[in-house]
C-alpha cells in the first residue's frame, strides 16, 4: 500500500515538472532564458515532453502495480532527471 502512494506521488511530481518546464519553453523560468536562446528551447521542450511520458508509464506502472515495472520506471526517472539538470548547467550563469 505504501509504494502505491508513493508511486503516485512520484507520477505526480514527474508529470508536473515536466508540464512546468513545457510550458516554460518560451518564456523565462528560475535563471534560464529559453525565449532567447532557441537550443535551451529545445531542450526545455523534450525534457518536458519526455518527463511527461515519464509520468504517464509511472501511472501504468502504479496501475498494473509489477514490482520490475516499477523498479525500472524508477531508474529510468532518475536517469532523466539526472541528464537534464547536467545539460540545464550548460545555461547556468557563471559567476
Amino acid at each position: 500500500m505504501a509504494i502505491t502512494i508513493l508511486m503516485i506521488c512520484y507520477t505526480l511530481l514527474a508529470f508536473g515538472i515536466g508540464w512546468y518546464l513545457f510550458s516554460h519553453r518560451a518564456r523565462p523560468f528560475l535563471v534560464f532564458h529559453p525565449e532567447t536562446t532557441p537550443a535551451l528551447s529545445r531542450v526545455v521542450t523534450v525534457g518536458g515532453l519526455i518527463l511527461m511520458l515519464l509520468g504517464v508509464v509511472a501511472a501504468a506502472a502504479t496501475i498494473i502495480n509489477n514490482s520490475i515495472f516499477l523498479a525500472s520506471t524508477l531508474l529510468v526517472g532518475v536517469v532523466i532527471i539526472i541528464v537534464l539538470q547536467l545539460i540545464l548547467l550548460h545555461w547556468f550563469p557563471k559567476g
